[in-house]
């Protein structure tokens, strides 16, 4: 195997600047032996791109252009793409060290590790053989069947009348749709999504990737650092690709909510009940040894070393044989999302579902909405030129923390001085051990044991370990080149642990330039501290676990050999700005609570001036809960619901 020459290279600068960088990150020989040109890495990364979203795709080129001219305007003076294969390397491992550069390299780098991880060439010398924990046992049962409209059936405008038209399918908005439409409504579901069944669900998780998250899993925040913030976009919303944890709001968070914040009736007491009938209907239980997997193990053993609190976590499944995808829908339908609970019992109770249509417009006169207007998507997600029209007599607006406020600041409409503020986004990112035994952590339940001994710290642990080269377990993966590929080799003797951490600062979504949502987001110098902590917490926990090596990802600080090594990690030399990070919670955008001016809705989600207009989603968290937020929306939107009802009754 020979280096290819840089005077070959075809395409656009950002294509070229693309290849050099797979070329370098993952070159031929050692172990494993084949490198990025060997297995075509770059004709699968087109055909993959060329499945992006318009803005994902621009997103990718310009971090690529990037790449390509900072180099040339570095003491080598040449484009990226032009510099020999060591120079690449040199350079690209200088660049892991300093900000602002490390944030173009690292998410270019975790793409190609993606593409390649997941080659079937390659997988196998991972240990990747795509089989679930637990062995199956016969046939799996049909899947749930689930009336939709969606284009091309939608090839015309469309007209609905309803009691309540409801604004996105996920959490918030199937639990609202199950209990108005159970209760005798008329309902409306709109999702902009596509919807997905089982089948679609049997591919690369990659691929799944494209098909299931917004922007491809790009979206990320305008801010220092750039933080990725995925979000699904499909019928069931974020339920069907998130890691289906489950905690209940802390107590005491509970309490702060009723005392600091104002908010009516959310005493620890009242909501218990409806954490109960939501875990009920989702059948939510704690992880069992039989599915958890080696990963989850690792954590409990560290846990138990270090005589801090912990125990397995808490998820919605019926059949789990632990397959390790709970984040790019389950293959086998074991992970209770909104498409296989809140919805068939919406639809069963006569509600009507439309997919693929994206809500512009909230119809609204005299201080009232009167429905909402929706462009009908293409299986791509390009606009058509039909329109789905929506005339109730209510409104719910469900479409997320990003979504809901951006909605509400195009049409104008409640309280805008609130609309948007208040975001926070549960920052965080995964710390990585590297064990003398084999541990193969993508087998098993993705997301598995927690240990929360510093949860009124606003710290929350996480055994997480997707299939490999995807997210935490492959974007803290240190080196360059060779040193790269022999960590790449050992990937079945690594164990991953994320970092949820309750931000304090808070960032605000916007209408941009473009007409888009844009989240400005910096983090603030607490949050960054916090963040090392629990960094510096999840490396103790690894080390007692039996470590070798942990990799923390910080510049300069990449392999940590020994626990005294951890203290580096605390220094107040690091900089937020120095943190690769990620977060999967946008929350508290349109909060609730009884004074206009500090929120946008009342304490059970009714819109401040408009008589029949509610939000039923993430937006309403007034802070952070500090646990995964899924019981946490889906109680509050189902206590959201039952004051609808008592509303409708009175009028």
């Amino acid at each position: 195997m020979r280096e290819p020459s840089v005077e070959g290279r075809k395409g656009t600068p950002a294509r070229a600047a693309l290849e050099a960088l797979a070329e370098a990150l993952l070159p031929p020989g050692g172990s494993p032996e084949p490198g990025a040109a060997d297995v075509d890495l770059m004709e699968d990364l087109e055909n993959l791109l060329a499945g992006f979203a318009p803005e994902a795709r621009r997103r990718v080129e310009a971090m690529a252009m990037t790449l390509e001219f900072s180099a040339l305007l570095s003491a080598y003076l040449r484009p990226f793409s032009r510099l020999p294969l060591k120079a690449r390397e040199t350079f690209l491992q200088a660049a892991e060290r300093r900000s602002p550069l490390r944030h173009v390299v690292a998410p270019l780098k975790m793409l190609c590790g993606m593409v390649y991880c997941s080659n079937p060439q390659i997988a196998p010398l991972l240990g990747d053989e795509g089989r679930p924990f637990k062995p199956l046992e016969g046939p799996l049962p049909p899947p749930t069947p689930l009336p939709v409209r969606q284009y091309p059936e939608l090839s015309r405008d469309e007209h609905e009348i309803a009691d309540v038209a409801i604004v996105g399918s996920g959490a918030g908005g199937a639990t609202v749709a199950a209990e108005l439409a159970r209760a005798g409504l008329s309902v409306v579901i709109i999702e902009e999504g596509p919807f997905a069944t089982r089948e679609e669900f049997q591919v690369r998780p990659l691929e799944r990737v494209i098909r299931l998250y917004r922007e491809n899993g790009l979206t990320h925040t305008l801010g220092l650092p750039p933080i990725l913030v995925p979000m699904g976009c499909a019928v069931g919303g974020t339920t069907v690709v998130n890691s289906g944890t489950c905690f209940r709001t802390p107590d005491f968070v509970l309490h702060q909510w009723a005392v600091r914040e104002g908010v009516r009736d959310v005493e620890p007491e009242r909501l218990a009940p409806l954490f109960e009938e939501i875990e009920s209907v989702l059948n939510v239980t704690p992880v069992t040894d039989d599915i958890m997997g080696r990963n989850g193990e690792i954590l409990r053993r560290g846990a138990e070393a270090l005589g801090v609190r912990h125990g397995p976590i808490q998820r919605p499944v019926r059949g789990c044989h632990g397959s390790g995808q709970c984040a790019f829908g389950c293959p086998l339908d074991a992970k209770q999302d909104m498409r296989l609970t809140m919805l068939p019992r919406a639809v069963q109770a006569g509600a009507r579902l439309y997919a693929r249509c994206r809500v512009e417009r909230i119809l609204h006169q005299n201080g009232r909405v009167t429905g909402v207007e929706a462009v009908i998507l293409d299986p791509r997600g390009r606009a058509t030129p039909y329109r789905l029209t929506v005339r109730a007599q209510a409104v719910v607006m469900a479409a997320g923390a990003v979504f809901t406020p951006w909605l509400l600041l195009r049409n104008r409409i409640g309280p805008r001085s609130q609309i948007g503020r208040h975001l926070r986004i549960h920052p965080g990112c995964g710390v990585v051990g590297l064990f003398d035994e084999e541990i193969i952590g993508w087998r098993g339940v993705m997301q598995s044991y927690y240990v929360d001994e510093w949860l009124e710290e606003g710290i929350l642990l996480e055994a997480t370990f997707p299939p490999p080269g995807v997210g935490y377990s492959a974007g803290v993966l240190p080196f360059i080149g060779h040193d790269y590929k022999a960590r790449l080799a050992r990937y079945r003797q690594m164990a991953a642990i994320g970092i949820l951490v309750s931000d304090q600062g808070a960032g605000r979504v916007v209408v941009g330039p473009d007409g888009r949502p844009w989240m400005r987001y910096s983090l603030h110098t607490e949050d960054a501290a916090r963040i090392r902590k629990a960094i510096a917490a999840a490396a103790r926990l690894l080390f007692a676990a039996g470590a070798r090596e942990v990799y923390s990802g910080l510049p300069g600080l990449e392999a940590i050999r020994s626990e005294t090594e951890i203290q580096h990690i605390l220094s107040p030399r690091w900089r937020p700005a120095d943190l690769i990070l990620s977060a999967y919670h946008p929350m508290g955008t349109c909060r609730m609570g009884e004074d206009p001016n500090r929120s946008v809705t009342d304490s059970y989600g009714a819109v401040h001036g408009m008589s029949n207009l509610w939000i039923a989603d993430a937006s309403l968290l007034p802070s952070s809960p500090i646990v995964n937020p899924q019981i946490t929306i889906m109680a509050l939107a189902l206590r959201t619901a039952r004051r609808i009802l008592e509303t409708w009754r009175k009028t």
